[in-house]
């Protein structure tokens, strides 16, 4: 969502047709990831500049010739099902604030807020002993928009997810795509908040519970779809 929608919307229509503007669809599949506004970065940009060479697609994925982000189906990142070794902001390309919590949209448990713009953008979390199944959710100005595209207000999908490979970790590793903007109201391009989120698995990383409080929000979240075919056995909670 930009500062000047409204203005900069009206342009738009006028330049590239009301088709500009595909909501994404919460159904499975693959949502429409429109062009970026003049001055802001794509998907292949921003993973360019965090891996290193040049992103080119091919299909519905991207590759430098060494490392590969395979898009996820939209319906796969509703639920994720692994512990998280880290998450980091790559970059943020809007004027709204960002933020990343965790659980039921209307109620989430905080992990991070975003300080900074562009790729100055800084914000992340270590280790985390997460629950079975559980939702990310993007917070910030412009409400907040959950993994899960049916809980969504606007029952849009606000997440596209890559599984990339060629990077050398020996657990998986995921660049999130979010928008931020609500359907009439954003531009889905999908660059508002990119992150990085890197799974827990046999690295015998040292986790770090949240307060047992912080589970009351997604003692009802549900699903058993495994993000790019990886699940975790659910590990006993303190």
């Amino acid at each position: 969502m930009r500062k000047f929608f409204v203005k900069k919307l009206a342009a738009a229509v006028v330049a590239m047709g009301l088709g500009a503007f595909t909501a994404a669809s919460a159904q499975a599949g693959f949502s429409t990831v429109n062009a970026p506004w003049p001055g802001e970065d794509s998907q292949s940009q921003i993973l360019s500049h965090a891996y290193g060479g040049s992103f080119t697609s091919n299909g519905l994925n991207f590759t430098n010739g060494s490392v590969t982000a395979i898009r996820q189906d939209d319906s796969a990142n509703a639920t994720f099902h692994f512990d998280i070794a880290s998450i980091k902001t790559i970059s943020t390309f809007s004027g709204w604030s960002q933020g990343l919590a965790v659980g039921d949209v209307n109620s989430p448990t905080q992990l991070f807020n975003v300080t900074g713009k562009g790729y100055n953008a800084v914000g992340e979390t270590g280790a985390i002993d997460m629950p079975s199944s559980y939702s990310l959710v993007r917070t910030g100005t412009g409400g907040n928009w959950s993994s899960d595209a049916t809980k969504n207000a606007d029952g849009a999908d606000h997440l596209i997810t890559y599984l990339l490979t060629g990077t050398g970790s020996k657990t998986p590793t995921y660049v999130l795509f979010w928008e931020d903007g609500a359907v009439g109201h954003g531009d889905f391009d999908f660059n508002d908040l990119a992150l990085q989120v890197t799974a827990a698995g046999s690295c015998n990383v040292a986790t770090v519970p949240l307060p047992a409080a912080a589970w009351s929000g997604l003692a009802t979240l549900a699903g058993s779809v495994v993000v790019a075919g990886y699940r975790k056995a659910r590990r006993q909670m303190a």
